[in-house]
């Protein structure tokens, strides 16, 4: 621990307990103990890195997964579940981060991934789910043809690095990660430029493009999509940071065939219901009420409903709960109970419940914790720090 410290390494006793944890005796240890000395990235040496509760395989010269893409990771998710069997699609993969959590948290995701580099994708390969696909090639040419047109989700954490601003990068990062993994450019958003022209090719009707990126960069990037011309809506969505963007772009949804008589298409009374749990998401759900206003019967809504969308209305009720409770949490000082009831549970078990399952961790320490782990913390000792500990885990009492 005492060598960390003289190294440099700010949460030096954690680092120690962690290459303790990987090396299998004394000699392995100290070699560990030499590489981060040296400045390598801790992920790198103990070979596995932590984001959103998942542990992923990573290796030397491989980019480090930063834990500001949690907010990227959420969004995407959350996009993901409102499908029912989505094409995902992430682009600049690395070792895959995004696409591996979508992969084994929604198991009817189509996923395949693209990267320039071959290093990365051994460990991608390591990490995705069985069925997902990995293309190593330039931005997306090399996806296959059957997927023109039908990418639900296309996200990418593209070099965004200025060129002029590399000196500023940390040591570790110049010297251990690949440069075309981290700069694009003059104002860093050449890979951004490219994405942005390529995507509409890939991207179905009501497809979305997420991008991260800097805030400061968020205005040139929109004004490069608006340029393309081929997007239907466009925003971003700015991280608790203060300094990480999302630019959300998204396809014109097809309109549907024009009907001369009769109710309209399933899709579009599914969409209204949707919206309606949407606006009243503290109210109670009672479908067959819901289905009346549409002319549907309960039975036919709820079974249309979890066709189009992977999962039925109460489900989807409860996710959009949960996001407004997320909110709350992050942004006022309301109490857990407060704010289960305000969200419309009645139950505070069951809206822990609820919240662990979407996000891996209880209410009360996503409020302590947030999002995500400071970015000076290396992202393999985050849970170790911040994991909470229930009492079935901790030590018994002395002499028991």
């Amino acid at each position: 621990m005492a060598r960390l410290r003289r190294a440099g390494c700010v949460f030096a006793e954690q680092e120690a307990a962690v290459l303790e944890e990987a090396a299998g005796d004394p000699h392995e240890l100290e070699r560990l103990c030499a590489r981060r000395e040296a400045g390598e990235f801790l992920e790198h040496v103990v070979g596995s890195v932590e984001i959103c509760g998942e542990r992923l395989s990573i290796g030397s010269g491989c980019f480090v997964p930063r834990q500001r893409t949690a907010l990227l990771i959420g969004t995407a998710l959350a996009e993901a579940r409102r499908r029912r069997r989505p094409v995902i699609v992430e682009a600049c993969c690395g070792i895959a981060p995004l696409a591996t959590i979508i992969g084994r948290r929604v198991p009817t995701a189509r996923v395949h991934v693209t990267d320039h580099d071959p290093c990365p994708l051994v460990h991608a390969r390591e990490n995705l789910p069985p069925g997902a696909e990995v293309h190593c090639g330039t931005g997306l040419g090399p996806l296959p043809p059957e997927l023109a047109g039908a990418v639900d989700l296309l996200a990418a954490v593209p070099p965004y690095v200025p060129a002029g601003q590399w000196d500023l990068m940390p040591r570790e990062a110049r010297e251990h990660e690949p440069v075309p993994a981290l700069v694009a450019g003059h104002d860093g958003l050449d890979e951004v430029r490219r994405l942005l022209k390529e995507a509409p090719h890939w991207l179905a009707p009501g497809g979305v493009l997420l991008l991260e990126m800097h805030r400061d960069q968020a205005p040139s990037a929109l004004a490069a999509a608006r340029g393309t011309g081929a997007y239907g809506e466009l925003g971003t969505v700015d991280g608790e940071d203060g300094e990480t963007a999302l630019l959300r772009a998204t396809m014109p949804a097809r309109a549907p065939a024009p009907s001369p008589a009769g109710p309209a298409p399933d899709l579009v009374l599914l969409r209204r219901v949707r919206d309606r749990i949407d606006r009243d998401h503290a109210q109670p759900l009672d479908v067959e009420t819901l289905a009346r206003t549409v002319h549907l019967s309960g039975g036919h809504l709820s079974r249309r409903f979890r066709e189009e969308y992977g999962e039925s209305p109460y489900s989807y009720l409860m996710t959009r709960r949960i996001e407004r409770a997320m909110a709350l949490l992050r942004h006022t000082d309301r109490s857990v109970t407060d704010i289960c009831m305000a969200v419309g549970f009645s139950s505070p078990g069951t809206f822990s419940t609820r919240f662990k399952e979407l996000l891996g961790i209880p209410p009360s320490v996503y409020r302590e914790q947030g999002v995500e782990v400071l970015d000076s913390m290396p992202p393999c000792i985050a849970r170790r720090v911040t994991r909470p500990i229930r009492k079935r885990e901790a030590p018994p009492p002395s002499g028991a």
